[in-house]
């Protein structure tokens, strides 16, 4: 027989609060209160999702995207945080920005293009937000960079949040969303994993030796491209992997006014080949003029004239441009970097003495030789886009100053109207900044590229030589950004923006390292063993 000693000496038995009968009132009703208008929201939910479905997909996935995004913020520090993956799929995408033709992608009804960036992208921002949810290391290392030059991150920030404002503002909201879901995939989020990335010493050069390796792959089809004026795997594509609305970029370009083939290799238009390849000419000057072997310096001087010879096969002025403009720059910057570190010699002070002259006569050689002139200036057949960017201007101020807050992610060209051949197009990327996020959005983006060049040109003339190798990379890392401020006069396109974002993360990992050198006791002595503390000291 049973006992029941509780009921015995009077006391009440004790029951677990879910195994218990609630008393009348209030806080019975809840659960009813909640749970019927929840599955009346569902029924209606899932009605409209199948009557819908696949056209407005991306309408009813996002409540489960917003309720993803709530679990990664609930979930507990963790020991570890899942950034050797993250930097996986970051190299990843890395590779296929450069290698592989973002047109070629899988296309279902309702979605977006499923291209190898967002199948690298999109798990790669997801396990950036659990690893910030969840590791309190990566925290405490991302912070530090990112405090390196806490101003650039609250310029992003900044302009991050007009890009969600006139959202509100565009006359298509549905394609503005997707619009800005991309740029935090490709550009922001790029950003800050490149700033956690670039913190260990050695990284900075390997990503840009294989930048490198990749640029010579892209030149060598571009002129296998050019000696057969087509796209070479243009009628070789999959049928899974054929996109209706881009049928029309694996088609050839010609110039319309003297028909000379324009080669684009994995790039959407031969503008962006170009603008690639002048934004790696800096580079390919360092590996000449820095501190690398013979063989990498043979190699690099090779590898500059055919990418030279790749742009003229592009036809486009801006890589011209580009490359000249780039190596200007870092003839300057040579000279300066050679005074300061040698004051008792004779080579960077005459470099810097004869620099005015120097420039001066490439100017005016421009205006002489006629070959150049076209090259630089142009000639009849580029008169068109002259005239063709002049007319957008004029005609995108009125639309600015009528509506100075911007009319939305992706709508600057819609806004705008301008159509040549019978295609709609924008140019000039200053003007469809300002169309799209407005004025503060101008402000903020392009004040955020020539702020990262402030600092960059105060880190080289005011820190003495370091015993990081990688340092000397400041300089064609600011003169990549200086190149892309200009080229961007001319050209609106965005291949390469994820570039310049992964570039100015190396910037940041640079900055931190030169703080964390400054902020030391005592300067050490070049020493083999003080570089190995201070990779112990800067490197996760």
């Amino acid at each position: 027989m049973q006992v029941d000693w509780p009921r015995l000496f009077g006391q009440k038995p004790q029951v677990m609060a879910p195994y218990t009968t609630p008393a009348w009132g209030l806080r019975r009703l809840i659960p009813a209160a909640v749970a019927i208008p929840l599955a009346f929201f569902c029924l209606v939910f899932g009605f409209f999702y199948a009557l819908t479905t696949p056209y407005l997909f991306l309408v009813f996935a996002a409540p489960l995207g917003l309720l993803a995004l709530i679990a990664i913020w609930a979930l507990p520090d963790l020991r570890t945080a899942p950034t050797r993956s993250m930097e996986n799929l970051y190299f990843a995408f890395f590779l296929c920005l450069i290698l592989w033709p973002n047109y070629l992608a899988i296309a279902l009804p309702g979605l977006p293009w499923i291209t190898l960036l967002r199948l690298t992208g999109i798990p790669m921002v997801l396990l950036l937000l659990v690893a910030v949810s969840s590791s309190r290391e990566f925290r405490r290392d991302l912070a530090e960079t990112l405090n390196a030059a806490p101003a650039v991150w609250k310029l992003l920030a900044a302009f991050v949040v007009i890009q969600l404002l006139t959202i509100g503002l565009s006359g298509n909201p549905q394609q503005s969303l997707q619009k800005f879901i991309v740029a935090q995939t490709n550009w922001t989020a790029i950003f800050f994993v490149s700033c956690y990335v670039f913190r260990r010493i050695g990284r900075i050069r390997q990503y840009l030796f294989v930048l490198w390796a990749m640029a010579m792959i892209i030149c060598a089809l571009g002129v296998w491209e050019a000696s057969v004026q087509k796209v070479l795997w243009a009628g070789h594509v999959p049928s899974f992997l054929k996109i209706d609305d881009a049928e029309g970029l694996l088609n050839s370009v010609t110039r319309a006014g003297s028909q000379a083939y324009r080669a684009k290799v994995t790039f959407s238009t031969p503008l962006g080949l170009a603008e690639f390849l002048a934004l790696m000419t800096p580079f390919v000057l360092h590996f000449i003029a820095g501190p690398f072997r013979l063989p990498v310096r043979i190699a690099a001087a090779i590898s500059l004239p055919i990418m030279f010879h790749v742009v003229l096969a592009t036809d486009s002025r801006l890589g011209t441009v580009g490359m000249f403009l780039a190596a200007l720059l870092y003839i300057a910057s040579w000279g300066v970097m050679r005074w300061i570190r040698d004051r008792a010699g004779l080579i960077g002070p005459a470099v810097v003495m004869a620099y005015p002259m120097f420039f001066a006569a490439f100017v005016a050689l421009t205006f002489v030789w006629r070959r150049l002139e076209v090259m630089v200036w142009g000639g009849g057949a580029q008169q068109g886009s002259n005239d063709a960017r002049q007319a957008q201007v004029e005609r995108g101020l009125p639309l600015i100053a009528k509506n100075p807050l911007g009319y939305g992610a992706g709508e600057g060209g819609d806004v705008l109207g301008f159509k040549t051949g019978g295609f709609q197009t924008i140019d000039n990327y200053y003007l469809a900044i300002a169309l799209e996020y407005g004025v503060i959005g101008f402000v903020l983006y392009y004040g955020l590229l020539l702020f990262m060049m402030y600092l960059s040109a105060r880190a080289v003339l005011l820190t003495p030589k370091d015993t990081d190798p990688e340092q000397d990379f400041i300089v064609p890392l600011a003169i990549a950004l200086a190149v892309f401020f200009v080229v961007k006069l001319v050209f609106s396109q965005q291949d390469n923006h994820p570039l310049i974002y992964m570039m100015m993360g190396m910037l940041m990992a640079l900055f931190l390292r030169i703080k964390k050198s400054g902020s030391s006791d005592a300067a050490p002595t070049p020493t083999r063993n003080h570089s190995v503390a201070t990779k112990q000291k800067v490197g996760k």
